[in-house]
């Protein structure tokens, strides 16, 4: 089938782009019999394993239905599938801008990609197998599907669904990568924050200084803004010393040179080192306690399943870690106190970082959008009053983890 014709025929404009990569693959690959993410009794199981109600039944099932009586929903339904799971070198950026099929399905639109995504479950079980992961760590893991269900519900009528913007990570869990350990996610990854950190070899304290380059604003906060008040870091190194631009555990660039003899201090963390990279679910009840256990399980869990993969701490990029947040939110929050037992940095940002999460879509209004509570209610009356909603970075090494708790690095 023509990709060009299907997408006519379902009153899809601008999206034959988008879609053009690996056509003539699906095409070739359909299955003659219907594919199994979209049989009733596989849509049962994922739907139980993905930690969804009972009630997406009839919606998954009636869509699943709409889809196997037509070619040309079938065949879209199956390029978007091998796309997403096949061809991983297909963009991720892209997935987020496939089409809603509001003029094919209405309101089960919404239902067409969830669908697809339920069909990383069994991959997700049959990798976890293989590999000797824990059965409930495996179940945990597959959890990830309710949180932007309840976002796409809230704004589509209570129907079920999930839009494309969400499927991309779906890869991670696929590949074997990404694992749930308690009230956090985490994978192996290389280290993208744009600094360096030193220890004192006597006293353990540690430092991180900005790379070269690296712009900042008058608060020191990243910037690629050239006002005139914005500055720009650099960082030089001889035999004896490193000179640089300090960072603020707290988060924020300081505009003044500082020396690290390095006879007294040894580099720790570089950009490509391999971190614990952390991710953080939406659900709320984000504890000090429960994201001490989270790490600590972590520290425990790759090691024992994947001793191959070496790394030096902890690291995550997140609007949680927003670093003005205590000002915005409350001094007294759980995301605040897990943000003073890290080192915080700045991360390139918008002005709208975690609008998505905590609303469920980005283009919000905001003198009307929803206040129904107190986090929503402070990033609005924030936005209101001319502020900005920054993303920011944070890292703990792994020496440091005993101290969790003690707030280490700010105390320092």
């Amino acid at each position: 089938m023509n990709l060009n014709n299907i997408l006519k025929q379902l009153s899809i404009t601008n999206a034959s782009q988008t879609l053009a990569p690996h056509w003539d693959s699906s095409t070739s690959s359909l299955p003659p019999t219907l594919p199994s993410f979209l049989t009733p009794e596989n849509i049962t199981e994922t739907r139980q394993l993905a930690g969804l109600a009972a009630a997406a039944d009839p919606q998954l099932y009636k869509t699943a239905q709409q889809i196997a009586c037509s070619p040309q929903l079938l065949h879209l339904a199956w390029h978007c599938h091998r796309l997403l799971y096949h061809h991983l070198d297909y963009d991720s950026a892209k997935i987020g801008q496939w089409p809603i099929l509001t003029q094919a399905l209405g309101e089960l639109s919404g239902a067409f990609y969830l669908l697809i995504a339920l069909a990383a479950v069994p991959q997700i079980r049959a990798v976890h197998q293989q590999l000797d992961i824990p059965d409930p760590i495996s179940r945990d893991t597959c959890c990830h599907y309710p949180e932007p269900v309840r976002m796409y519900q809230e704004h589509h009528g209570g129907n079920f669904g999930m839009l494309p913007r969400a499927l991309y990570w779906f890869r991670n869990h696929i590949q074997g990568d990404l694992y749930r350990l308690g009230r956090l996610e985490f994978m192996v990854k290389p280290f993208r924050g744009q600094l360096q950190a030193f220890r004192h070899r006597q006293t353990r304290a540690v430092t991180a200084l900005a790379n070269a380059e690296s712009q900042f604003d008058a608060a020191g906060l990243s910037t690629t803004s050239d006002a005139a008040n914005s500055w720009r870091a650099s960082l030089e190194e001889d035999k004896e010393k490193i000179v640089g631009f300090p960072i603020s555990p707290r988060g924020f660039a300081q505009n003044r040179p500082l020396t690290l003899a390095l006879n007294e201090w040894e580099r720790v963390l570089t950009p490509g080192d391999s971190i614990l990279e952390i991710h953080i679910p939406g659900g709320g009840n984000m504890t000090l306690e429960r994201c001490r256990a989270s790490m600590q399980q972590a520290l425990e869990f790759f090691p024992r399943y994947f001793p191959q993969k070496d790394f030096v701490g902890f690291a995550c990029g997140s609007w949680i870690l927003n670093p003005q947040l205590e000002q915005i939110y409350r001094p007294d929050s759980n995301m605040v106190l897990w943000q003073r037992e890290l080192y915080l940095f700045p991360i390139p940002s918008g002005d709208r970082s975690g609008v998505y999460f905590v609303f469920g879509k980005d283009d919000i209004d905001i003198h009307s959008a929803s206040r129904t509570t107190s986090m929503r209610r402070a990033l609005l009356d924030h936005m209101s009053a001319g502020g900005r909603l920054i993303g920011g970075g944070m890292f703990m090494l792994l020496e440091d983890f005993e101290h969790f708790g003690t707030q280490v690095y700010h105390q320092q």
